[in-house]
């Protein structure tokens, strides 16, 4: 049973955010285009991001670089920052690509277009990391049943592995869950400042993006997985208001 739970647990967390885009998109009846939009924001974004902070650490080993007297504020700087900085960045130039789309269509880049961006953008990385978590799931499991050869170096993390509830599986599917709503709301973020041509808005994206990730990270260093949990949830739950408000009222024309 504890094998059933974990693997369906892993393939909720993997296809769930792509499943609920889709259904999204095919709902509202929106460009198939923003499914692939999303997705390419996401890695995107990582493939430029990632090689950056491989840098940055290779250089702390190669260099002999001290390491910083303010770890808790270098890490939220470069990594939650850089978060923020790259994934916004993308989405902004994706959703201006998305804009001129519609515009040569006689078209208007609307709210429901934007939500669909951003749970496409959000879906990608839950499917990243709930194929990696899976993958790792699969792993252990043939370790354990004795199907691969255990190093004796990997026992502890075995152990420990299976000695984590199976049902905290489903505490990364909440995360996520709120992750991918938080991505929308984000998204939103974005085509307003589109709408109003006022680029000040991708810096208010950037900064909450930094914010919700190094505020989640710093709750789950200092007092674990349900403080971070409870961490997004209060960033998420305005989030979640602005967009059932934008959805409910027809937006304001762009100026002219």
């Amino acid at each position: 049973m504890d094998l059933v739970l974990r693997a369906v647990g892993w393939m909720v967390f993997a296809f769930g955010g792509p499943a609920l885009a889709l259904w999204v998109r095919a709902r509202w009846g929106r460009p198939a285009a923003w499914l692939g939009l999303g997705a390419l924001t996401w890695g995107g974004a990582q493939a430029l991001r990632l090689p950056l902070l491989m840098a940055l650490s290779a250089g702390f080993r190669w260099f002999g670089w001290s390491a910083p007297p303010q770890p808790f504020l270098f890490n939220w700087i470069v990594l939650s920052l850089s978060a923020g900085l790259f994934e916004e960045t993308a989405r902004w130039l994706g959703m201006r690509w998305a804009a001129r789309r519609q515009a040569r269509e006689g078209r208007e880049l609307e709210a429901q277009d934007a939500v669909v961006i951003g749970l496409a953008h959000g879906g990608t990385e839950a499917f990243a990391l709930g194929l990696a978590g899976g993958l790792t799931f699969l792993a252990m499991a043939m370790l354990r049943e004795g199907l691969l050869p255990t190093p004796p170096a990997a026992a502890p993390a075995l152990a420990a592995y299976w000695a984590t509830p199976a049902w905290m599986v489903s505490v990364g599917i909440l995360e996520r869950a709120m992750a991918i709503l938080f991505h929308a709301g984000l998204a939103l973020i974005l085509w307003h400042g589109l709408r109003r041509r006022q680029g000040g808005w991708w810096a208010v994206a950037v900064l909450l993006h930094a914010g919700a990730n190094g505020t989640a990270g710093y709750a789950l260093a200092r007092w674990g997985v349900w403080a971070a949990e409870g961490a997004v949830a209060l960033w998420t739950l305005p989030i979640a208001i602005g967009i059932a408000r934008a959805l409910r009222r027809p937006a304001p024309p762009p100026p002219r």
